[in-house]
């Protein structure tokens, strides 16, 4: 379920797409292939053409120095390539988005015992002018108290999980290290929250899950935890306070466990938002995947069915039509012969069109694997950021987002990818 792009709803076996929103439930085990099921159902979901269908690159096309080519098909070999989260370039300061301007915003900060103004830069983070607080340009996160040896780049990426340039900023590994490093803290801090808030109202055992014995009690767990800081962040959002106590409510009863972070919070606050819009109370709205995939073939095999009669009608009108016309015969022989004569001439010019293009002797032929990976505009960071829709692999990502316009072509910038190779 986990490689096919599915996310569990806490309703049986029901499980969604949160990028085509498909909901499926009854699926018939050792028989249904999510995979598979996923990409039939679902042709055109981002998640199948970006992931599922990676071989194809229909979704994500990236154009990448490392790419190689086979002689002979001309097919990409994806091998080399592995592709990050595309970020959009709508940020929410977009005053910032370009480096100097960042860097002049620090004018007046204090610089004793504090992270130098260049890592806060290349961080996305510009001075708002009080104290020592800074803010994101993309995501609109701010920071304060800040220590000589804090990495703005880490703490970006570690108070703020869904920004997507520090996502890319960090790189896969990196921002996967953070995050579980930030898990296992909380999950500490949670234990002993649980332990505190269950003294008089229930009990958890020894593995840290939560003992609820009724419905009462569980009313009044999940109320002290609309109190948390995580839930109030996600209030925030904009997220009804019913969704957020329904998402409690799932996660104490089904799992007998706190969430970890806001983050998985958040999605589970998504998960069922989808589900209440896509489903709308009407029981066909959700895919039944074996009875969906029997009609699913039924259909082809009757569209084969009459695709095989038509075909044999023209044939037989093709047979019943057939005259043997020797003129027309020797008229198509001719047109046939000076036809191929023509070919072939045009054959030899484009070989001696190709023989005139290649390198005399004497001289060096450019060598194009050889050419410098480092960003066209900083010239020191090694290009990782990829302009979507051109593709051109240019620059390190804090330069990339810097910019409006592509520097190999100077298309307009919509998103960008963060490439690892």
């Amino acid at each position: 379920m986990i490689e096919a792009g599915f996310f569990n709803c806490n309703v049986g076996d029901r499980v969604i797409c949160l990028y085509c929103n498909i909901i499926c439930q009854q699926w018939t085990p050792n028989t249904d292939n999510p995979v598979e099921i996923h990409k039939t159902l679902s042709p055109k979901c981002p998640y199948v053409l970006a992931i599922l269908d990676r071989q194809q690159l229909s979704a994500i096309r990236v154009m990448n120095d490392q790419f190689t080519r086979d002689n002979l098909t001309g097919t990409m070999n994806v091998d080399t390539l592995r592709c990050g989260d595309i970020v959009n370039t709508i940020a929410c300061h977009q005053n910032y988005m370009e480096i100097p301007r960042r860097y002049t915003s620090f004018a007046t900060f204090p610089t004793e015992n504090l992270p130098s103004v260049e890592n806060l830069v290349k961080a996305g983070f510009f001075y708002t002018g009080s104290k020592t607080i800074v803010t994101c340009f993309y995501c609109n996160g701010s920071l304060q108290n800040w220590g000589a040896n804090d990495n703005p780049m880490i703490e970006h990426a570690r108070w703020f999980p869904h920004c997507g340039y520090a996502k890319q900023l960090c790189g896969a590994e990196l921002y996967r290290k953070i995050q579980e490093s930030k898990r296992a803290q909380q999950e500490k801090v949670c234990i002993n929250e649980s332990t505190k808030l269950c003294e008089n109202e229930g009990s958890s055992n020894s593995k840290g899950q939560l003992t609820i014995p009724d419905e009462s009690t569980l009313s009044r767990l999940v109320a002290a935890r609309l109190d948390l800081p995580i839930s109030q962040y996600i209030l925030k959002l904009k997220f009804k306070l019913s969704i957020i106590k329904r998402c409690w409510e799932d996660q104490l009863k089904f799992k007998h466990e706190d969430f970890l972070d806001e983050c998985d919070l958040f999605v589970a606050c998504i998960i069922l938002l989808k589900q209440i819009e896509k489903i709308d109370g009407k029981k066909e709205n959700i895919i039944v995947p074996s009875v969906k995939m029997n009609q699913i073939r039924d259909l082809t095999q009757a569209e084969m069915h009459t695709r095989a009669q038509v075909a044999c009608a023209a044939t037989l009108t093709d047979s019943l039509n057939h005259t043997d016309d020797n003129k027309s015969t020797f008229s198509e022989s001719v047109v046939g012969e000076t036809t191929s004569k023509t070919m072939s001439v045009k054959t030899k010019e484009k070989q001696d069109t190709k023989a005139e293009k290649v390198v005399s002797p004497g001289k060096n032929p450019v060598n194009v694997s050889s050419s410098s990976q480092a960003c066209v505009l900083c010239l020191e960071e090694e290009r990782s950021l990829a302009c979507l829709p051109c593709g051109h692999l240019a620059t390190c990502v804090p330069c990339g987002h810097s910019l409006r316009s592509c520097p190999i072509c100077r298309t307009a910038i919509n998103s960008y990818v963060r490439i690892y190779t």
